[in-house]
């Protein structure tokens, strides 16, 4: 990650000193202007002077107030799991706006229609001309021209502000009063102590009294390792996770590992650090770690830096990272952690 965007971090976070108070005040005038603009789009949904488009199948929003660091894309995956297991021909409709998440989708469900398309209404229409039964828009929240029929917010209990800065000034997409819009509202932990993510589901009781509330928390499920060209030394014995099923097409290299890995970790999501801690967590040895933007495209370059990095040891990265990873890393050992929702309360 280079200097400016790790700065960006800090300071979203709070911790980028006198440099990021001050642009605050610089952005404050931003910050407003988009809170009036989402003001006037969402009113303007709620007075019926925008009309939405109601399909014939039940439809299932999974959202956010935030820019990415929810766990909505893991969420996501159980909530299709769920769905398949019952019966449901479901198809996953997303944004179109990173090719990982989508990919990623298709990779846990090769079966499952998976439509990337900014219109939400075109993409409902292609999904259900493959003969699905129930629509799962991904990252809906925010998009209002499809209806739905459940709207599922996720808020992490590491990132919860009841008075939040709300972009450019902060990662915030929405004030927490748009919960009022909620049918379920699921506080997400990983990092986070238990009795803060039930703290947090308190809080937002008051902006989403009619809501269904849960908590879930998002653990390691268990390593996936690709092998390398040459056999490797990089793992070292652990705890066995749980085994994982499904890895899809594509990932016959693939297989769950009963140890840990040794090596460099390597994302680029919104919350990197819980990842680390994550991986710590799950038995792994960092010998180093490299951030990038959420969502951000790997290029050759940023290849080689990681393979430099790594130096014959594993790369040690996300399911998202791992789709955009494994062409430009075809010789490197890669691990992957996997993560499951344990819902709590």
């Amino acid at each position: 990650m280079g200097r400016s965007a790790a700065f960006v971090q800090r300071w979203w976070r709070g911790e980028a000193g006198w440099p990021g108070r001050a642009l605050d005040v610089a952005l404050a005038p931003a910050e407003l202007l988009f809170r009036a603009g989402a003001a006037a789009y969402h009113g303007a949904y709620a007075r019926g002077v925008w009309r939405v488009e109601r399909v014939a199948a039940p439809v299932v929003s999974v959202g956010n107030l935030t820019v990415g660091g929810t766990g909505k894309t893991p969420f996501t995956r159980w909530l299709v799991d769920e769905l398949l297991r019952r019966g449901a021909r479901p198809a996953v409709l997303h944004g179109g706006y990173a090719a990982d998440e989508p990919a990623l989708h298709a990779r846990w469900h090769p079966d499952v229609p998976v439509i990337a398309e900014r219109d939400r209404r075109i993409g409902a229409r292609r999904a259900l001309a493959t003969g699905a039964t129930v629509l799962v828009l991904d990252d809906g929240f925010q998009h209002r021209r499809l209806a739905r029929d459940l709207d599922i917010v996720l808020v992490a209990a590491e990132r919860w502000s009841a008075r939040p800065r709300l972009l450019p000034r902060g990662p915030w997409r929405e004030a927490p009063a748009a919960l009022a819009r909620a049918n379920v509202v699921v506080v997400t932990r990983r990092t986070a102590p238990a009795a803060a993510a039930a703290a947090v589901a308190g809080e937002l009781r008051r902006f989403a009294p009619g809501a269904a509330a849960a908590i879930v928390a998002l653990r390691p499920a268990g390593w996936l390792r690709r092998p390398g060209a040459a056999p490797s030394t990089a793992a070292r014995p652990g705890r066995r996770l749980a085994s994982l099923d499904g890895v899809g097409d594509g990932c016959a290299r693939w297989s769950a590992a009963a140890g840990a890995p040794r090596g460099v970790a390597v994302c680029a999501i919104a919350e990197p650090a819980s990842f680390f801690a994550q991986a710590r967590a799950a038995g792994a040895v960092l010998t180093g770690s490299l951030e990038f933007r959420d969502h951000h495209t790997y290029t050759r370059d940023d290849a080689a830096r990681i393979a430099a990095a790594a130096a014959g040891a594993a790369v040690i990265t996300t399911a998202k990272d791992a789709v955009k990873l494994e062409p430009l890393l075809p010789d490197a050992e890669l691990w992957v952690l996997e993560q499951e929702g344990a819902v709590e309360a």
